[in-house]
């Protein structure tokens, strides 16, 4: 109990100080990114308050690099002091270890796991709804570029979407409705506004081109009251990158697509993505593990350092090769997702069960 304490000590020191470092360096080259956008309406205060804001999902989004970076520097240490020695002649082998080290590491997965579903897919959204709000001047507060939403044989676009401080109410500019039969455009409804209210829009100042085989007739209108599954609330969700979506927005986006029967493979990838993140970080883990026990453990702190972030790298970059491929052609997201990190734990667990060669 007091060797397990040690190590949970050990490996939550280096885990913190790797997530200080790669949040560091991240905020950093976010801070410089941002520069570049400075105008008078969005400032410098803006932009350190956007970072800000995006810390949370950074600091999900690098977990699994900074596991493998605690695992090689803490526990490196370890090694490096002969206390890792003493461990094995005490009779631990390298599956007691790593298992110890597991446990540390569990400590803070389940904190973090819970921030990547709660805290930063909000976070995320107020940071891009502030930028959005800054840039384009107060005029959006939710997107500054066009929406293209498809609900069945409706197509919606809107220009932008501004919420009444007062009221409550959301109010669209810009908006045109594609109503399509068999494929066959059937009717195009151009609204200078629309405002959502009592689960409904209405159309304001409205034109209604109907396209039949006689020709196109128009029409004009004042107002009219339009009916559809598109609420704001999905028109937000659509405009947010799906791996900043929690499982319930995921959810959400997937069963308005489902019934509008779009494609929906970023959303399926991105939700097994957030399903299987405690598996990739244990694997990054484990693979730091079987590292640990070859002659890196000889090496010093600058080595080992550089050694977990390449190994964390390398992880991490492979994962989001996998993610963009699976969404790109339309594969498996349990393939993508979960059998890759599932078989390289299981192929280190078998070399740390069955003794490691040092290399």
């Amino acid at each position: 109990m007091i060797l397990t304490r040690y190590i949970v000590k050990t490996m939550s020191f280096g885990l913190m100080m790797a997530v200080l470092l790669l949040l560091a360096i991240d905020v950093l080259f976010g801070l410089i990114k941002e520069l570049n956008d400075i105008t008078a309406y969005y400032t410098l205060g803006d932009v350190f308050f956007f970072v800000m804001l995006t810390i949370p999902s950074k600091i999900y989004e690098l977990f699994p690099v900074s596991a493998v970076i605690a695992v090689v520097v803490s526990l490196g240490a370890l090694a490096a002091g002969s206390e890792l020695v003493v461990m094995r002649s005490a009779g631990l082998g390298q599956l007691r270890i790593a298992g110890m080290m597991l446990l540390a590491l569990m400590v803070w997965l389940v904190p973090v796991t819970l921030m990547g579903e709660y805290v930063s897919p909000k976070a995320e959204q107020m940071a891009q709804q502030f930028r959005n709000e800054k840039i384009s001047a107060g005029q959006a507060t939710s997107v500054t570029h066009a929406v293209w939403i498809k609900d069945g044989d409706v197509v919606f676009r809107s220009n932008k979407m501004t919420k009444q401080p007062q009221s409550g109410q959301y109010l669209l500019t810009g908006v045109t409705v594609f109503e399509l039969d068999n494929q066959q455009l059937v009717q195009v409804s151009e609204a200078k506004k629309a405002l959502y209210a009592d689960r409904q829009w209405t159309l304001e100042d409205l034109k209604v081109s109907v396209f039949s085989e006689q020709g196109v007739q128009v029409e004009h209108l004042e107002s009219q009251q339009w009916q559809s599954r598109i609420e704001p609330r999905i028109l937000n969700l659509s405009t947010t990158r799906a791996k900043y979506l929690s499982l319930r927005d995921l959810k959400q986006i997937q069963q308005f697509n489902t019934r509008s029967g779009q494609l929906q493979s970023a959303y399926q990838m991105a939700w097994w993505s957030k399903l299987a993140f405690p598996l990739l970080v244990i694997t990054t883990a484990l693979c730091g593990m079987l590292v640990l026990f070859g002659q890196v453990r000889n090496a010093g702190f600058s080595q080992r350092l550089v050694i977990g972030m390449v190994i964390g790298i390398v992880i991490y970059l492979l994962n989001k090769t996998l993610l963009n491929l699976g969404e790109v052609y339309h594969l498996s997201p349990p393939l993508m997702t979960v059998v890759p990190p599932a078989i390289i734990s299981g192929v280190v667990l078998l070399l740390l069960r069955g003794g490691l060669k040092r290399f």
